[in-house]
């Protein structure tokens, strides 16, 4: 979950004066309390790589439970983590130990050091490298029962670098140009407050999303495709679909991720991303199919809607914030007035509630969105590899595929299934059907919660299976998502307007 990850960091390094320790001496307690949740931490992680390696050593035929086991486990230490973040911030005193240790005298007065907030989160990042080392033994186990061949898994420092890559690109990036900003205001604060900076701040995100792709393929590793027939194949069926990119990716992974993606606006700067495995273990069929999904992210304009969605949100939110702080300090009633005075104790705290208002919005309306377009690139996957019978009942060597996915048949449908159902297999995922019902519940929630941005797999695999049974349901599905993006995008626009014209369009530009 980067995105919801990228947005606690950011809380983290917020200029928050964060609380005391509970009891004296403070410093001794900061540091002892915290040392002690990070390890507790880790010990739970060196529990579930020590269950792992144990259980398959005695029992090599569980590896499919096993691997099902670790990844949910995995994923749940994820949110522990976050909470052990929290506790050792808000609690047991870290935050404000790394606040009054770490002071340098500028101009005459103690300024927090440069790029200091990044020593707030610093027990999430001890956490995460020890996790990394711990997990490594038992990710290298479970390869080795269940990639029985020759090809040798890598190395300790391979891994941590593929990690860290990862972490880097997806997490740090955006963290790290928010800690950058807030060191700026602290020691160059007329820099910041001239047009020429606050124009180039602005304009920072959408160069990350156009030139992302440039900077992710050294940053992650990614090498060109070799000739031979699986890049013929791709290059013919993106001839097909009038599809076009600067090159095919392979993302070398030894076998940690079954996953494809696509990166970047423009023909130019777009690359199409495979991982080692999806190319290794998919038949050529889904394979096809895999890639006509990507496509159709970019066929119906999903990169575009996105940095369209985001860059509209966050202004109307920023935008909202504005005008309720204005609302709040021009009241005069009673009860604003006295809300204004509990609120003047909280002064400092007050730059968390617009993260968290950010963090709930992207959870609740973006993954809203991006699961219908996720549905939709589904649909078209379906129909890279669906010919002109809407009856057809299978294809053969002889099959015509019309040009542009334009059609959408049974057997279509079926081999985009199987390839999600496949994908799901691979990468340990869990059937959201089966056990007790409470047990059922549960895992439906923790799919959605894994999945927010996508949907659960197999909620992807009925959607296509019912679809094939009604394939006039999907012009309607269509219609009905057309419908959705435009009302959301002008109910974005229209909220800007009217509120840039209550708080006045240069207070807006200056808190951008």
């Amino acid at each position: 979950m980067p995105i919801l990850l990228v947005f606690a960091l950011i809380a983290a390094c917020l200029p928050v004066e964060w609380p005391q320790p509970p009891f004296a001496p403070e410093r001794e307690t900061a540091f002892a309390l915290t040392v002690g949740a990070v390890t507790l931490v880790l010990a739970l992680a060196l529990a579930l790589r020590t269950w792992v390696i144990r259980t398959l050593r005695r029992d090599p035929t569980r590896r499919y439970e096993v691997a099902r086991a670790y990844n949910w486990w995995r994923r749940a230490l994820f949110f522990v983590n976050i909470g052990m973040v929290a506790a050792c911030v808000l609690v047991f005193g870290w935050g404000w130990l790394a606040q009054r240790e770490l002071l340098i005298f500028w101009n005459k007065s103690a300024q927090l050091a440069p790029f200091a907030e990044l020593a707030v989160p610093l027990p999430y990042f001890v956490v995460l490298v020890g996790c990394w080392l711990i997990y490594y033994d038992a990710e290298r186990a479970l390869y080795r029962v269940l990639h029985l061949g020759d090809r040798p898994y890598w190395s300790r420092s391979s891994y941590l670098l593929h990690n860290s890559r990862q972490f880097a690109l997806m997490v740090m990036l955006p963290v790290a140009l928010i800690v950058t900003q807030q060191t700026l205001n602290r020691y160059a604060p007329e820099t910041t407050r001239t047009v020429v900076y606050k124009v180039v701040s602005l304009a920072v995100v959408p160069c990350m999303i156009l030139f992302m792709p440039l900077v992710m393929k050294p940053l992650l590793g990614l090498k060109s495709m070799p000739a031979g027939p699986t890049r013929d194949r791709f290059e013919a069926l993106a001839r097909r679909l009038d599809f076009r990119c600067s090159d095919f990716l392979v993302w070398n992974t030894h076998g940690a991720s079954v996953n494809a993606f696509i990166t970047g606006l423009l023909p130019r700067v777009r690359y199409v991303v495979f991982t080692d495995r999806i190319l290794d273990d998919l038949p050529p069929e889904e394979l096809d199919a895999v890639f006509g999904h990507e496509v159709g992210h970019a066929k119906h304009g999903h990169i575009w809607l996105y940095a369209g969605f985001l860059t509209l949100s966050l202004s109307v939110l920023a935008a909202l914030v504005l005008f309720l702080a204005k609302y709040i300090d021009a009241a005069t009633s009673d009860d604003m007035v006295r809300l204004r005075t509990w609120l003047e104790g909280f002064k400092t705290w007050l730059a968390l509630p617009p993260v968290a208002l950010v963090t709930a919005y992207l959870f609740v309306v973006f993954g809203a969105l991006s699961r219908r377009c996720e549905r939709q690139a589904d649909l078209f996957g379906s129909k890279t590899m669906s010919c002109a019978d809407p009856c057809c009942t299978g294809h053969d060597a002889k099959t015509v595929y019309p040009p542009g996915g334009e059609c959408l048949c049974p057997t279509g449908l079926r081999t985009f299934a199987r390839a999600l159902d496949r994908v799901r297999e691979l990468n340990g995922m869990d059937h959201d059907s089966g056990g007790r019902p409470l047990r059922r519940v549960l895992r439906s929630v923790w799919g959605w919660l894994r999945a927010w941005q996508h949907g659960p797999m197999s909620r992807r695999i009925s959607y296509l299976l019912d679809v094939h049974n009604r394939l006039a349901d999907e012009p309607r599905f269509q219609k009905r998502l057309f419908v959705f993006k435009c009302a959301l995008m002008l109910m974005l626009l229209v909220a800007l307007l009217a509120l840039g014209e209550a708080v006045g369009w240069k207070d807006l530009f200056d808190a951008l």
